[in-house]
C-alpha cells in the first residue's frame, strides 16, 4: 500500500512529495546519521555534488535497454543535485581503476526503517561481478542501519533476479500493478 501510495504521490502531487522527502530525510538524518557507515568498499565511494556531471555522462553512455527495467528518478543533473541533497538517499559509485564510474546503486530511505535499492552497472561492464559487489555492499550499509531491503523486478529480468540471489535470499511480496515482483532482499541463511 505504501509503494502504491508514494508512486501516485510522486506522479501526480509531487509538492506533497516534495514536502514528504523533506520531512523524511530530517528524521531519518535523526534516527540514522551516527550509524551511517565512514568506510564501504575501497573501489565505491558516495555520490557527491563533485560527482554528479561525471555520473550524468555514465547515465548518457548506457544503451535505451538499460532502462526498460531502471527507472527509478531522472537523470538530468538537476535531478542528481536534488538526490544528493536528500540526506535519506544514499547513493554510491563504483569506480575503475582510471577514476570511470562502472556502477551506481542507491538506497532510497525511510525513517520508519524500510529502504528500496536500485541499481545499474555500465554495459561495457556487465558480467564482470559489479551487481555482485554492489549488492553485497548494499546488504552490508543496510544491516550496519538495522533497515529492511525491498525492490522491485520485473519477472522477465532474468539477469537481475540472479544476480539479487547470488547476495540475498528474496520473498516475493506481492506482484505490483504493472507485472513486477514487490521483493524484500534478505541476508543469505
Amino acid at each position: 500500500m505504501l509503494y502504491n501510495l508514494a508512486h501516485f504521490l510522486r506522479a501526480h502531487c509531487s509538492w506533497i512529495w516534495t514536502i514528504f522527502e523533506l520531512v523524511n530525510a530530517w528524521l531519518f538524518v535523526l534516527r540514522y546519521a551516527h550509524k551511517l557507515p565512514v568506510v564501504i568498499a575501497g573501489n565505491i565511494v558516495p555520490l557527491t555534488v563533485e560527482r554528479i556531471e561525471a555520473l550524468a555522462q555514465f547515465f548518457k553512455r548506457q544503451p535505451e535497454d538499460a532502462f526498460i527495467y531502471f527507472r527509478p528518478h531522472a537523470f538530468d543533473v538537476k535531478t542528481l543535485h536534488s538526490l544528493v541533497r536528500n540526506k535519506a538517499f544514499l547513493a554510491y559509485l563504483v569506480i575503475d581503476d582510471n577514476g570511470g564510474i562502472i556502477g551506481y546503486f542507491f538506497l532510497r530511505c525511510f525513517f520508519w526503517g524500510k529502504c528500496y535499492r536500485g541499481y545499474m552497472t555500465d554495459y561495457a561492464h556487465r558480467r564482470q561481478g559489479i551487481n555482485r559487489l554492489m549488492g553485497i555492499e548494499a546488504t552490508k550499509i543496510v544491516r550496519h542501519l538495522h533497515l529492511r531491503m525491498f525492490g522491485s523486478i520485473a519477472p522477465n529480468n532474468v539477469a537481475s533476479m540472479k544476480s539479487a540471489q547470488a547476495v540475498n535470499d528474496i520473498r516475493i511480496i506481492k506482484v505490483l500493478r504493472n507485472g513486477d515482483y514487490l521483493v524484500e532482499y534478505l541476508p543469505k541463511s
